[in-house]
Parts: structure tokens; sequence; C-alpha cells
């Protein structure tokens, strides 16, 4: 462990813990989670890469539990999440997956919460690979689609546009209407019917959480939004590169 970011993860960590009390956050479906919680404790949470800054914050002090990245980047993320109260098995779906999935199985059957952005850490957006559907099925844990906005804000112009609110911005928090059950046993094509509709979902609350604070629409769940069929080309993509 290189012992230079250890004072770069405590000020990370600070940042974002006074940064977002200085948002207006506003959270819908957020009484599907309180159910869930009355009657177990192994939840699982997915939201897109792209918003991982505020998740770090939403669910800080919890004990709970996600997948990070075996990059040098991904040792000093696993240090400023450490000091939020989460804790982060080291891996991804090019190295060390596997047995961080292991892992995280193990941890949250014994009766945490637990997590990751199934479209990292390197892409394409708004697609999760597999690992998030296997570790429902593999923990019997409720699955339950989470995806937020800002207005004002800041998207960097990565792979995964990643969103970092302005000070004072309006944050939109939305949780899906129903958490998503995966059963064990089932074949291939069944788990990734299972995927697709998880995607769609996300995406919907992607889309509609990005409506509701871009039209600056009050008075109504971002839930109840209109979601077109060709959604994804609304959604935030990179932006070529000027020649």
């Amino acid at each position: 462990m290189e012992t230079w970011k250890y004072p770069y993860a405590w000020l990370g960590a600070a940042f974002i813990r006074s940064y977002f009390k200085i948002m207006r956050i506003e959270i819908f479906g957020r009484e599907v989670e309180v159910e869930l919680l009355a009657s177990r404790r192994d939840i699982l949470y997915a939201g897109w890469h792209r918003g991982f800054l505020y998740y770090a914050y939403h669910y800080r002090d919890r004990h709970g539990a996600g997948i990070i990245s075996q990059s040098r980047d991904g040792e000093l993320i696993a240090l400023v999440c450490k000091r939020l109260g989460i804790h982060g098995f080291r891996g991804s779906s090019s190295r060390g997956g596997p047995a961080a999935l292991h892992d995280l199985v193990d941890y949250i059957q014994a009766g945490h919460i637990g997590g990751f952005t199934p479209d990292g850490p390197i892409g394409p957006p708004y697609v999760s690979k597999p690992g998030i559907i296997q570790l429902a099925a593999r923990t019997g844990a409720p699955l339950l689609a989470f995806g937020w906005d800002a207005l004002p804000s800041y998207e960097f112009n990565s792979w995964d546009r990643t969103i970092l609110p302005l000070p004072f911005a309006r944050i939109a928090v939305l949780y899906d209407r129903e958490p998503l059950s995966v059963p064990s046993g089932l074949t291939t094509e069944e788990y990734e019917s299972i995927r697709v509709e998880f995607d769609r979902r996300m995406n919907h609350l992607v889309y509609q959480a990005r409506f509701y604070v871009k039209n600056k629409l009050r008075g109504l769940d971002p839930r109840d939004i209109d979601v077109p069929t060709h959604y994804l080309d609304y959604l935030p993509r990179r932006k070529p590169k000027k020649k």
C-alpha cells in the first residue's frame, strides 16, 4: 500500500461528506427501501458508473460493500470508501472479478447491503455485465435499481460521462418502484433476459431523473414521466474528440 495515498483518501472522504450536504436532494421511492429493510438486511443496489460520486455519499456509514477495480485508481477509491464506512472488495470483469464476487456474496449473505456499478470499470455505458445478476442469484437478495441526476452539474467527457453536481445543485434520486428478484438455477438465456430487463429499468430511471431536473419540474414523481421508445438516444454519451 502506497502511504502517500492515505491523506488523499482522507481528503476525498471529507470532501464527499461535506460537499453533498450543500445540495438540495429530493429522493423518490425511499419507501421501497424502507419496506425491504423492515424484513431483511441483505439488499443489493446498483447504479450506473457515471453516478459513483453521489453513491459514495448516499450509502456512507451503512457498512455496505461493493466491488472496486484493482487498478491504481481503484486503490485510492477503496481507501476513500473505507473512510466513508463502505467496504470494497477488489476486482473487476477484467481482473480478480470472480474472487471479489465470491467475497461479496459471503458478506451479503451475512446480512449486509451491497452492490456495485455494473457497467464499470470501462463500459460500455448503460449496459450491465453479468456480475450483478449473478450476485443477485447467488445471494437471493432483492436487486434494487437506483439512479440520479443534478442541475446544475458538470459532466466529464469520460466513457461514462461522470456527473459532478455544482455547488447548491438540485439532485433528483430515484429508486425503482420494486426490486428485481433473480432465482438461482436458470439457463444462460433466462439470466440474459433478466439482465436486459434490469438494464431497461436502470436506463428508465436515468432518463426520468435527467428529464426531471433539466426541465426544472416540481410537484410530481419523476418515475411517472413517460420514457420514449428510443430512450438511449437521450442519455449522455462521450463526445467525439475535435480534429
